[in-house]
């Protein structure tokens, strides 16, 4: 027992020696937790990662960009020039984008480009007004927040039309301005002619025209799924997706254009589509256009800016504008579209169908190039953080001579519409 004891108290000794010695000895380094701070990442190296996913650029790229793409003088230009203010001219202050951010702000972003997950997708109803609105206005308003710069560019880039190396697109679009000159015409065929003049109904599950412009108009969710109609209502010497409609013939043309009471329906047709869109035809000799009156137009834009197979349709409207009487209403259309899209923020999404598709769909060379002037004097106004003047119109070309009217020109009044953007 005395020898158990002894060595009992010997190894209560050597506990006690260690404690001891566990209390003397130093910390040994990072044994304690600790949290590693947060390194600070440079200005630079926030936009060398942000360059790579084509969204910002770095401070000197920046610079050199703005140095070699001085938007071309003119007299909108000096009127720009002269409505800065010193302090103006300094420009917005530069936000950090998300890597996922797009040339234009947050509610630009194309649904393509949006990571979204499966169960985050819904599809917006005119029903979401109401509900919509309160939302947002906890998000803050256009006025609340700067908007971010866009560096899309609109180049005249249409002058090489002799070129052999041509995308589809283009092809289409050169086809398109040539009057088609490879459409067959086959007299047998009528079903357009018929149609507007109220004779015979379109297929499928279709109507007669003067039903559709009575029963339709208002009939939002018909217009927005039925995709059977568009054909009818703007046909084109090109064959659509619906078998069922038949490509406009050369012979259609001259007799619709020839009764003007199948005339006056297809303006009728695209009255209703620009209601559908959330606009008002104002003047049908100017071509002006506004938004609808009160909030009507807010659920409207909301799905042309979120739909985009009516970006398709636009592109056919337009192109059935051209090729009869109403060349004219083109250039007001894009007008006020690009008013929206870039200063409005209203429409952003639509802006690169804008630049890619519906410009183009202008015959006139010069029109096109007032076009994407305006363009870009609306994107120097809000890169620089200011509204434009409500006096701020494209400068619409005149008619070179009567001679030009068949090859798009129109003899309607130019120098942009009368009236004013901002109603």
């Amino acid at each position: 027992m005395a020898n158990g004891e002894d060595s009992n108290a010997e190894l209560n000794k050597i506990s006690d020696s260690e404690k001891e010695n566990t209390v003397l000895d130093p910390p040994i380094p990072g044994g304690e937790t600790q949290s590693e701070p947060n390194e600070e990442s440079s200005d630079e190296d926030s936009a060398n990662n942000n360059d790579t996913m084509g969204c910002t650029t770095s401070t000197k790229a920046k610079d050199a960009m703005d140095t070699e793409n001085q938007p071309v003088e003119n007299s909108n230009q000096r009127k720009i020039d002269d409505y800065f203010s010193p302090q103006g001219k300094k420009g917005p202050t530069n936000r950090k984008s998300s890597p996922m951010q797009m040339d234009v702000d947050s509610d630009g972003d194309h649904a393509r480009n949006r990571p979204q997950s499966s169960g985050s997708r819904r599809k917006f109803s005119d029903d979401d007004d109401d509900e919509s609105s309160k939302r947002s206005s906890s998000r803050g308003t256009r006025a609340s927040r700067p908007l971010s710069p866009i560096r899309m560019k609109f180049e005249d880039s249409d002058d090489d039309e002799d070129s052999r190396f041509v995308s589809y697109s283009k092809q289409d679009i050169l086809e398109y301005r040539n009057h088609y000159p490879r459409a067959k015409s086959n007299k047998a065929l009528k079903d357009n002619v018929q149609f507007y003049k109220n004779s015979m109904p379109s297929y499928p599950d279709g109507d007669y025209i003067d039903n559709i412009h009575k029963q339709w108009r208002d009939d939002y969710r018909k217009l927005e799924f039925h995709h059977g109609f568009i054909q009818w209502l703007f046909p084109l010497q090109e064959q659509g997706l619906n078998w069922s409609a038949q490509p406009l013939q050369k012979h259609e043309i001259e007799a619709i254009k020839s009764d003007p009471k199948a005339l006056k329906r297809l303006l009728e047709s695209y009255r209703m589509m620009l209601g559908f869109y959330g606009f008002e035809l104002v003047d049908e000799q100017s071509g002006q256009i506004r938004r609808l009156r009160g909030d009507n137009y807010k659920s409207r834009f909301r799905n042309l800016n979120t739909s985009s197979h009516n970006y398709l349709r636009i592109t056919r409207i337009l192109k059935c504008l051209g090729e009869f009487d109403y060349e004219h209403l083109k250039f007001p259309f894009l007008e006020r579209v690009l008013y929206e899209s870039i200063i409005e923020n209203t429409l952003p999404n639509c802006l690169r169908s804008c630049k890619d598709y519906w410009i183009e769909t202008l015959r006139d060379q010069g029109e096109r190039r007032a076009i994407r002037m305006y363009a870009r004097e609306l994107i120097e106004y809000r890169n620089k953080g200011v509204s434009p003047p409500k006096c701020h119109r494209a400068q619409r070309p005149a008619p070179k001579s009567p001679m030009n009217k068949s090859s798009g020109a129109s003899s309607r009044p130019r120098g942009g519409s009368a009236g004013n953007l901002n109603s």
